[in-house]
Formats: structure tokens, C-alpha cells, sequence
């Protein structure tokens, strides 16, 4: 049977051993994540390549973060440019694990958009060059048609959010931090803000999250008994609702899916705070103790 697990991650060793069934689509962070050469030259054969911006972030607005959620057709006119289809089972990886979330990226706003089996290279392309993966100099891949429907849909697409990934508005963001949990993932100086600027801090009552916590020494996710363990410490598993955020709806959907392995779903605000913190009407909380709520008791005994 299929587990949580099986259906959104994918080591390695399995995804060489599947690989002609896989479209393999390769993830380039919207911004340099690690200094240096890749550890890693070529892509894995046949790969696609695609960037978190523009292919899974829209143009921002005045009111929106700086990488704002796509259109549903823009997300499948863009995959099929590269030959992507909604029916195909694709294998999203980086160049870097320090990129692992540009994957996530990639993987919420898919199943969003309604493809139907997207997982993500555990380890990224180290972890399949340890495996004895090949690779190869990239080769762009043919494009696919788009004219099977109205309006750039391909035919097996289903509509947004039939996946459960659930999108965050402000108004949710402030119950869920009030009443849930409410997750901030960026670094530890982000979080507690700076005194010589008051727009700077965290969401009320968020609790601090680093998603770079969830990564293994040896590059792999950590097991799933300590991301639950993780989890639990953060008030993170439970019946009560669960959200997340960073600056951009990037690190912070590693968090996302990290709930989905472990069976519990947690919101994206993808505005996130590039978005909060120019509403001058928003509030802000700053220093490193997370303050809760007093009319809710989140913990998972």
C-alpha cells in the first residue's frame, strides 16, 4: 500500500531503479542558496530543467509577497513547454540539498495546479550520483501541445486544491496563530527582528521553525520518527489547524511537505512575510521567546 511517504518522497536508489517511468524536472532556486561550484556537473539524463521563478512563482503585485502563487495554466503551459504533462510521474530534484526547498516549491504549487504524482529526490542529485545515477549535459526536451482544452488546460488536470494543499489568506494566518500553530521558518535573526526596525519580527504568537532543521548531516531528510518527534516539539501534529511561513512561501514549504510524510497537513501562506511586513495595519512581534495564545492548549501529549 501506498504511504504519505511513498507518494511525495522518493529516495534515490528507487528513483534509478524506476527511471524510464519518471520525468525527471530539475528545480533552480530563485535566488543562490550556496556559494561555490555544484558539487555535482551534468543532470541526471533526460532531466528538465525549470526555475522557481518564473515557473512556480507569479509576477508579484503591490499586495502580494515577492513570489506570489502562478495561475493554474500558467503552472501546466509552463511544464508542458518542457515536455511536462499533468498524467506523467514526475521526480522533482536540485542541484544542492541547501535547495531542497526550491523542490518543495516546485511540488506544492504541482499538485496545487492538479498533476497528480509529483515526489521529490530525497538527497537531491548528490544522493543519485551516490546511488550510481548517471548524468549527462543537459539537452532541452521537446515541447508538448497545449491546445487539448480552454484556456491551457491539458486533459487529466485537476482543479486547484483538489489535492488538499491549502493556501493561507492574512485572516487565516491571524486565527491559526492565535488558535493553531502557526510555523516560522526562516533563521532564528529573521524571526526575532531588530530593534532599530519595528516592521521586522515574526507573526504573533508564531513559533520559530528553522526548515534547515529538518535535513540530515548526510543531506537526506531525517527519519521519520525524529521528524515527528520535530513536529510534536513544535506543536505541529494534531487535530488543531497547522500553518506556515517564511519571506516568500519558499523555505516554509519544506514544512508543508514534511506535515504531508507525516499524515498532517499544514497551510502555506505564500505571501508570507515579504507580503506582512508592508501592511503597516498587520502586527508584529519580535525577540526570540514565541508567545501562545492563553485561550488554546495545542500540546500533543
Amino acid at each position: 500500500m501506498t504511504t504519505p511517504r511513498d507518494a511525495c518522497l522518493v529516495d534515490a536508489r528507487t528513483a534509478y531503479a524506476e527511471g524510464s517511468r519518471s520525468v525527471f524536472v530539475e528545480v533552480a532556486p530563485w535566488r543562490v542558496m550556496a556559494r561555490g561550484p555544484d558539487p555535482v556537473t551534468g543532470s541526471i539524463p533526460g532531466a528538465r530543467r525549470t526555475r522557481v521563478t518564473p515557473d512556480f512563482a507569479g509576477p508579484p503585485t503591490a499586495t502580494s509577497g515577492h513570489l506570489p502563487l502562478p495561475g493554474p495554466a500558467a503552472v501546466r503551459d509552463a511544464l508542458a513547454a518542457r515536455g511536462v504533462g499533468p498524467a506523467d510521474d514526475i521526480v522533482l530534484y536540485t542541484r544542492r540539498i541547501e535547495e531542497l526547498s526550491s523542490a518543495t516549491r516546485a511540488w506544492f504549487v504541482l499538485t496545487w495546479a492538479g498533476f497528480r504524482s509529483v515526489r521529490v529526490l530525497d538527497g537531491a542529485l548528490p544522493a543519485w550520483v551516490r546511488a550510481g545515477g548517471p548524468t549527462a549535459p543537459f539537452r532541452q526536451a521537446q515541447a508538448r501541445s497545449t491546445a487539448s482544452g480552454p484556456a491551457g488546460d491539458l486533459v487529466g488536470a485537476a482543479a486547484p486544491d483538489d489535492s488538499g494543499r491549502r493556501v493561507l489568506s492574512v485572516t487565516r494566518v491571524l486565527d491559526i496563530a492565535r488558535y493553531g500553530t502557526l510555523l516560522d521558518s526562516r533563521p532564528a535573526g529573521a524571526y526575532n527582528g531588530s530593534p532599530d526596525d519595528p516592521r521586522t519580527g515574526h507573526v504573533p504568537h508564531a513559533v520559530h521553525a528553522h526548515s534547515a532543521e529538518l535535513i540530515a548531516p548526510d543531506g537526506l531528510l531525517r527519519p521519520p520518527a525524529e521528524l515527528r518527534k520535530w513536529f510534536l516539539s513544535h506543536r505541529a501534529i494534531g487535530a488543531h489547524e497547522v500553518g506556515a511561513y517564511c519571506g516568500g512561501g519558499v523555505s516554509s514549504s519544506l514544512l508543508v511537505f514534511v506535515g504531508a510524510l507525516l499524515g498532517q497537513q499544514v497551510g502555506l501562506f505564500v505571501d508570507s512575510w515579504s507580503a506582512w511586513t508592508r501592511d503597516a495595519s498587520l502586527p508584529v512581534e519580535q525577540g526570540a521567546a514565541a508567545t501562545r495564545s492563553a485561550a488554546v492548549d495545542t500540546d500533543c501529549a
